[in-house]
C-alpha cells in the first residue's frame, strides 16, 4: 500500500458524493465518499489524510481520515 498523504478539501459536493483534494504533494486528488473511512461526510477546509492511488481516470483518494476539524467548524460533526 502506498504512504498516507496529507490535504485539505477544495470542495465536496455532499449530494453526489465526490469532490477534491489538494494534496500536501501537489497532486490534485478526486474524492468519493465511498472512500471516507471513518463514516461522516468531508466539508472545504477540512483536512485529511489518504491513500492516493492513480487509475485510468487520474489520481482518487482511497482510505480517506478526517486529520484535523477547519476552524469555526464546531458542531458540524
Amino acid at each position: 500500500m502506498a504512504d498516507r498523504v496529507s490535504g485539505v478539501v477544495r470542495w465536496y459536493n455532499q449530494v453526489r458524493g465526490v469532490g477534491y483534494i489538494d494534496g500536501d504533494d501537489g497532486r490534485e486528488i478526486r474524492v468519493d465518499g465511498r472512500a471516507i473511512e471513518d463514516g461522516t461526510f468531508v466539508v472545504e477546509g477540512l483536512r485529511v489524510t489518504y491513500v492516493p492511488m492513480e487509475d485510468e481516470n487520474g489520481w482518487h483518494a482511497e482510505h480517506l481520515n478526517i486529520a484535523k476539524h477547519p476552524q469555526g467548524a464546531a458542531g458540524h460533526e
